[in-house]
Order: structure tokens, then sequence, then C-alpha cells
């Protein structure tokens, strides 16, 4: 890294935090406004992120390295042939919110303007598609009215279908300072979950899920009953108050009625209600939790026709605000990344068609909208999509039914991924691999969640030959025969060309427009500092502060949300096979980022959950006749059962593969009482090495909302039995074992060494005679260890055979095998391998301390028989463990939380750790407090 003093951004989530890289180091910029020099753990662990393995460095076609003129012409003459043979629909591209700016509007020039194809999405369909369908509904342009200026100064904020603090780790402690500097300021978390989120709310509301939709129509009701709907508001500056209010006046809509559908009691329900109604500001952060499901639009049209019919819009402190999950999803957005967009905000109408027609001079302009994610790699396994290009993402794992989406990209005549890695689930189908420039070698703007506009700028020089996106998709537009419109020599060329789209829509009441920045000078774009749009007279106002929207009349639309049939499924419906049904629920992990190609590397962001895991009640795994810590196989419902559950939906989806089998996959069974006992859930983030197949796309169905296409990754009906008989391993080393199974395999990066957690079905064979388990352990390091010869065993368990490295030791549970560097004395520990009939219960981090040091016998046989629980990570960002703490209250008198910052750090930083640390701190103290007395 280059010794330099620069602002940047930080790459990850939505929040846009402002990035200051000082000398080589990377820290929180204090001056910028998203997060004021805060940085969550991902964003303290960015300098480790820098040191990617496999980077791709040169272009391949078909596998064999090329110079970049013939990967180009090879993308330029496949996209001409297949125009020729099959016309422009037969080309696709799916990009990423992890693009800039001017990536994402080259690429969407390109399509829509001159190869003429519509089928452009993003992986931002999968995150917040919902809201952006619900905001055009309701504003008539893609507008987050909401800052985080607001939260600092609103009554009432109410997180729905987020868990905040682990995903939005910098906006939730602003939120956390907001109400130490103001008891007052009420928080309320709806979720099925009780997350950290919710554990530090003044009201949880644990409802079913999917059920936001009747939770608002009844809050709409409480209002109209109570008489606390902004009366003059809504006549002046909403249309469709009549139809809603008359949508929600069945006694279904009533508190007790309401309250027993979503299984919470009564007088919290009312306690919610009754701070929003009264409140004279309101806040609603929304996610995933809200836009992942088949009626997500209209769970965000349910949430923003509460603030538009108490008024509790377009003034300081109030409105209903979506945040991203993605660093440019906005950005994405405003370019016109999504297929159902044309550009700056605009759709398919004849006034936006006609002015980008001519600001391009594009000879093949798109008329109408292209097809969204799920539809584009349902057309791709058709054969109808016969080029895709796939750009920063990983479609192989991040979509749901993935099976059959790898089905797909196999299958695909042309298939062209840009990436920073050749190892990703999805480039291993990649026809034409071309190495991108990554974050902190190229520059551009990002847009975060309040619509600030942020530069992401360059300090390091890009490896091998490796460019930055716009560059590469500008070389193809040339190729294809289109100099003028592709003659982009920096960033910012693209970025005034960009800019002066937006004057589209000048003089009109749509709220994008940047055109002012059209003339922007070189210098001006190298020095731009944070800057929230509209840049307009006014900007400082609140967003909607005069009640003029973009609709045809000017006034905001109440919709009313469709009732769609529940998900739950009735008690006969909840047999398969005579296996209960279980809700599957998926989201983030605090410490990782999508399918860990960019986190998973990072030794401490890889602590928090160590392998593949699904979580369920306490209670329900005890009932279901499942052991903590065991592997369970996850199946995908029935057909039958799974049209049942989607009856409502016009989306046809199968799961079944090639050959007629529902998909499945095996993981580790954990226990987590926030859960509600009909749920279970699992992380999206395992991919690639880190998890296997084991990743939980395979089983969710490719269900989506019928107006947005967002898939509904929510609320997919699974079955879980125990794992068949398996043979357990474990293997702490630096080098990959030469072969791994396909049954159940994942991978950890250690702070001393790799970590490979494995099972193999054992087989079933004619054989009467089952294997001793001297037999099962050699052919085990036969296959892992290359060239390995038997092993025997003398009768003390211990033998040093001459002709291997290897020490094999057994135990009552099983073998531990020590690989020793024998070259001189003393003998050092360089590999661990451990092998079981149970799952293997030993503590890594114990083992983990062996690795590198003097082999000591005593010490190894200490560390296989540590009977203690493993130490388990709490916080991230300082490496603070529960034993660390439990060391610190018992052993050295810790008594008070401002105590154990001050020893040990933990919640310092990032804050999303406070909960757990609170609660294990109180109930330590009440444990030393009552052996005293």
């Amino acid at each position: 890294m280059q010794s330099l003093n620069i602002q940047s951004a930080c790459p990850y989530c939505g929040v846009g935090c402002g990035i200051k890289i000082c000398n080589g180091k990377i820290e929180g910029d204090v001056n910028h406004p998203a997060n004021k020099g805060a940085l969550c753990v991902k964003g303290t662990a960015l300098t480790d992120s820098l040191s990617m393995p496999s980077r791709l460095l040169y272009p391949k076609v078909s596998q064999q390295e090329v110079s970049w003129d013939t990967a180009t012409s090879a993308i330029s003459d496949k996209i001409q042939q297949v125009l020729a043979e099959s016309g422009p629909e037969a080309i696709g591209m799916y990009v990423s919110g992890q693009l800039l700016t001017e990536d994402y509007y080259v690429a969407n020039k390109l399509m829509k303007g001159f190869i003429g194809s519509a089928n452009i999405d993003t992986n931002s369909r999968l995150c917040m598609s919902s809201a952006v369908t619900a905001h055009i509904r309701a504003f008539g342009e893609d507008v987050v009215p909401v800052t985080y200026d607001d939260l600092d100064v609103t009554d009432l904020i109410v997180i729905v279908g987020a868990n905040t603090a682990w995903t939005h780790p910098v906006v939730f402690r602003r939120i956390q300072q907001a109400r130490d500097k103001n008891p007052s300021v009420k928080l309320v978390v709806i979720d099925p979950r009780k997350t950290v989120t919710a554990e530090q709310a003044d009201l949880f509301l644990p409802i079913a899920n999917d059920g936001d939709i009747t939770l608002f129509n009844g809050l709409i009701r409480y209002m109209a009953d109570n008489g606390t709907i902004d009366s003059r508001f809504v006549e002046d500056h909403t249309n469709g108050s009549e139809e809603l209010l008359d949508a929600v006046s069945g006694n279904e809509f009533q508190l007790d009625e309401v309250a027993c559908q979503l299984g919470v009691d009564v007088q919290s329900l009312t306690t919610f209600y009754r701070w929003f109604s009264a409140s004279p500001t309101a806040i609603t952060v929304f996610c995933q939790g809200v836009n992942q499901a088949i009626d997500g639009t209209d769970k965000a049209n349910a949430i923003i026709n509460c603030h538009l019919l108490s008024g509790k819009i377009g003034k300081q402190g109030s409105g209903p605000f979506s945040i991203t999950g993605q660093p440019n999803a906005m950005g994405g957005r405003e370019v016109g990344g999504l297929a159902t967009q044309l550009a700056a905000h605009r759709g398919f109408e004849p006034d936006a068609l006609n002015f980008v027609r001519d600001a391009w001079d594009a000879p093949n302009l798109v008329q109408t909208a292209g097809l969204k994610a799920v539809d584009l790699f349902d057309a791709v396994a058709r054969g109808d999509i016969r080029f895709l290009w796939i750009i920063a993402t990983n479609p192989a794992v991040s979509l749901p039914n993935s099976a059959k989406v790898r089905e797909a990209l196999a299958q695909c005549e042309c298939l062209v991924v840009s990436d920073i890695s050749a190892d990703t689930d999805t480039a291993c189908y990649a026809d034409i691999l071309l190495p991108a420039a990554g974050w902190g070698e190229k520059s551009g703007m990002v847009t975060n969640s309040e619509r600030c506009m942020t530069r992401q700028r360059a300090f390091m020089p890009a490896p091998g030959s490796a460019k930055p996106d716009w560059k590469i998709l500008a070389d193809v537009g040339r190729k294809l025969g289109y100099d003028e419109a592709f003659s982009f020599n920096s960033e910012v060329d693209v970025f005034r060309e960009y800019a002066a789209l937006t004057a589209v829509n000048t003089n009109t009441p749509f709220k994008l427009d940047l055109s002012v920045l059209a003339v922007m000078l070189d210098d001006e774009y190298t020095h731009w500092q944070p800057t929230r749009w509209p840049l307009t007279h006014g900007a400082s106002q609140p967003l909607y502060h005069d009640g003029a929207f973009a609709t045809s009349n000017g006034k905001a639309n109440l919709v009313v949300p469709a009732q769609l049939h529940s998900q739950q499924l009735d008690s006969e419906q909840k047999k398969e096979q005579g296996l209960p049904l279980w809700s599957l629920n998926t989201g983030r992990l605090r410490d990782q980022w999508h399918t860990m190609t960019r986190t998973g590397h990072i030794t401490a962001l890889a602590q928090s959950e160590p392998e593949p895991t699904v979580y369920m009640h306490p209670v329900s795994i005890q009932q279901a006749g499942f052991t903590v810590g065991q592997l369970v196989v996850i199946h995908t419902a029935s057909p039958f059962l799974l049209a049942s559950t989607f009856s409502d939906l016009h989306h046809p989806f199968d799961l079944a593969d090639s050959h007629g089998r529902l998909p499945s996959i095996i993981v580790r069974l954990q226990s987590n009482d926030g859960l509600r006992r009909d749920q279970v859930f699992m992380s999206i983030h395992w991919a690639g090495v880190f998890g296997g197949s084991n990743t939980v796309n395979y089983i969710v169905a490719a269900a989506v909302d019928c107006l947005s296409g967002q898939p509904a990754f929510k609320s997919s009906q699974v079955t879980i039995r125990p794992a068949p008989d398996m043979w357990h391993g474990l293997y702490l080393g630096e080098q990959t074992p030469a072969s791994l199974p396909t049954d159940c395999c994942s991978y950890q990066k250690g702070w001393r060494s790799g970590i490979w957690r494995f099972a193999q079905k054992v087989p079933v064979t004619a054989c009467s005679t089952p294997r001793s388990d001297d037999q099962v352990l050699a052919m085990w390091l036969q296959k892992f260890f290359v060239n390995e010869k038997q092993l025997e065993v003398d009768s003390v368990g211990v033998s040093l055979p001459t002709v291997s490295k290897r020490l094999v030791i057994e135990q009552t549970w099983g073998y531990a095998v020590l690989e020793l560097n024998v070259q001189g004395e003393p003998l050092v520990v360089t590999g661990i391998f451990a092998f079981s009939e149970q799952p293997i219960a030993l503590d890594v981090a114990v083992l983990s301390e062996l690795m590198g040091q003097p082999f000591s016998l005593v010490s190894v046989l200490m560390a296989l028989n540590d009977g203690s629980q493993p130490s388990r990570l709490i916080c991230s960002c300082f490496r603070v463990t529960d034993q660390q703490i439990i060391h610190a209250v018992e052993k050295e008198g810790v008594g008070s939380l401002c105590q154990l910052q001050k020893q040990l750090k933990c919640g310092t930083n990032c804050g999303s750790c406070l909960p757990e640390v609170e609660q294990q701190l109180d109930l330590l103290i009440a444990s030393v407090t009552s052996r005293s007395q």
C-alpha cells in the first residue's frame, strides 16, 4: 500500500462510511457525515481484505491467458454473432451494487442503448427492489426521503425486518447515541427473531413471518379509530385515502384480531400503536425482512401508508427509511441498473425515451423493461439467453434455487465473468474471465442509503492487467463499432455524461437532477466532498417538505396492499413424510459479507460462525429429538406443499434438478432462544471453499414478489432430519488436504492455520463385516494426505513410524494425528487431524495454540482431553471471547461495564456486541455476588 493521505469510502454495506488512508493505515474519516469516524468490524479489517487469495490477474479465454485485445474481440465477436442469429433479447448482463456509479452507467448505456437489450439486472434486485417499486408507486419516483441526521432528532424509531446492530452497525450506533442524548426517544423492533437489535428495544414485537401488512393495516385502523390521522396533509397531499381506510374497516383489523393473527399480546401491540400515533415525529427503518417476501412491495407500501396518513413525512425526524445492503445499490438505481428502469430514475415513458435516445445518440434504444434477475437466469436455462455477462457478483450462490442456477450457467453458450477472483462459485463456469480492478485500485462515485454521493479513490495500483469495470465495458463498446459513444478517457468523463443525462428531470417533479455537475472540472471531481442530492435550491430542507411528489397530480399515492394467502401452513399440512415443516429464515452475520469472496480469508472475521450452521430454538431441538452440535439434513419441502404455500404466486418455479431430485444440504445444528418455535435460521454467506456445496440457497425456492421480482428468501418451508451415519473429521494445518469429501466440508481461516471440518457418509456395502477403526483411519489418511502409507497403532496407542512425519494418538472418541516437522530439534507441530464416528467437540482455539510450537505430548494430550466448553467470540473488533470476560469478572474483580471496557475494550468500536457483553456481564456479576453472600 502506498504512503498516501486520501479520502475514500468503505466498500461494504449501504451506510457509506468515509475512510481515510493515512501512510498505509486505514481508519474512519471523522469528517464524513455518514459515520463521523466510526467503523464496524468489517471496515476495521479493510487492510486485511487487500490480501486477496487467488487474485485474477490476466484475461482468460477457455482457461488460457490472453491479451485484453484478444479477450474483448472474443466478446465482441460473440455478441455480434448472437445479435445476428437471435436478436438483442438473447443477450443478458447481471451486475452488482458493488460497482461504482461510472461502472453501472457504462454497463446500462451499452446494453440498453447500443446492444438494444434491457436484459440487464443487478443483484440489488435481491435486496431492495421491493422498496424501489413501493417508492415509485407511492411517490412517483424511487426516492428515500430520510437521512441519518433525522435519526438524531426523532421521537420514535421503528426498525422492521432488520438486525441493524449487525447489518448496519454504524447506523445502529448512531441510534444508540441519539437515545443516550435524549432518553425519551423510543425504539421499537419488529422481527420474528429476537436479535441483538431487538434486545436493546423499548418494545419488541415478535410477529409471525410475513405479518407486516396486517400489522401496519392495523395501525392505520387504530389511527382512524382514535382520530390521529393528519386529515389536512391527507387531503392536500395524498390520493386514495378513502379506498385505503375502507380496506381496513373490517373486524380483522381491530386490535384483538390483529394481535391474534400476529401472535403478539394486545398490550404490546396497543403500546406500539399508541406510540406511533402520539409521537410528533417517527422514522421507520426497514430492510430485507420487509423486502424479501412474495408481498415485499405491499409490505413497504403499508409502512409508507402509515407515514403519509399521519403526516410523518417531509419534516425533520420523520419518514420511511429503506436502508440498502450494498455500497452503491443506490447509485445503480440512479443510473438505471435495474431491468425495470431506463436511466436517471425514469421508466420507459415516451418523454424519457426520446431524451435518452438523443442524449446517447442511441441507435438501438430499448422500448420496454427487460428480464428481472430470477427470470433472467430462467431464460439462460431455457437457452433464450445465449450470451451472459456477469460482473462483480456470485449468482451461483446468491440466487435462490441455486442448484438450478448452476445448471443454467454450465449450459450457457457463452458466459463472461468479470471479477477480482478466479475462484468464485460463478467464475468456474466462465468461458471468458476478465480481471477487474478492486476496491483501493479504482476510483469513482458511490451513493449511500441517505443519497450521499462519496468518492471512492484508488490508493494502490491494480495487479497484473486488471482494469476498472467501466473501462472494460467501454473497450467492448468500441470493439462493437461505437467509438464515439464510448470514448471515455477517465471516470470523470463518465460521471459528467451521467450528470448531463439527469437533465431529463430538470423542471419536473423528479428529485434526481445532477445536471449542474455536467460541466464540473477534473479538479472539482478529484476533490469532491460527500454531498447529498438533491443539489437544487432548498436541498437543505427535508425531502418532500413542500408535499410535492412526482406523480401525475403531484400527490403521493396511498396504496391498498393485497392480503396474500398466509404462508403459515395449517396443522394437517405440517407433515412431510412424517416430519414437521419448519419456516426457514435467512440473513446476514455481523462479521461476513455476501458470499465470503472478500471476507472469508480474513481471520478476524471468520471466528463468529466457524462452519455452515442452522439455528433452532432450544425447546424445539429437544422436542424434535435433536442434539445441539449434531449434523442435520435440511430438505426443501415437496412441490405439492410449496404449491400450497405459494398458491397466490404467478411466477412458476421448480426446485427439482434435472434428475427430479429435491435439493438438500448438511449443516451443523445449534440453538438460539431468540427464534420462534416453528422457525429456523441460517446465514447466507457460506460459499466456495468456505461452505462447499452446503449453502442455504440450494434449498430456497425461487418464489418472487410479482411486482418487484424480488425473491422471498425469508419464508421457505423445509424439513429437517438427523444426518445419516457419518465419519467426522477436523484438520488444522497450512496445506489444503489432497482430497475433500463432498457430503459436508467447510473451511475457516484460523489465527495460526487453516481449519477444515468435514464429514463423510458411511458407505452402505454388501459386506456384513464393518471396517475396523484402524482401517477407516488408514483410508482417511490415504484420502487426505498424498502418498500416505498405512499407519499402525501400538498397544499404548502412540506410534511414530519412521516412514512418516505423523504421530497417531488413540482417544476414547477416535483418533488424533499430529503432523510433525522432524527436520532439526525440537519437533514442531505443523498439523493436527482428528477423526471420529461422532461429531468432534474439541476446542479449536486450544488446539490452535499447539500449531507451530515445539511438540509436547503432555500439552497435546491435555488439549485433546480438555473438557471445557469451547470459547465463543463476542467482540470481533478486539477479539474478546466469553472466557476472557469470565476471567475478568471472576479472577480480576471487574464489576462494571466501564471497568470491563477499560480492560478489554469490548463494545467500544462499532458497539454491535454490547447487548451480549452486557448480558453476560450482568449474569456473571450476579453469580459472583450470590456466591459471596
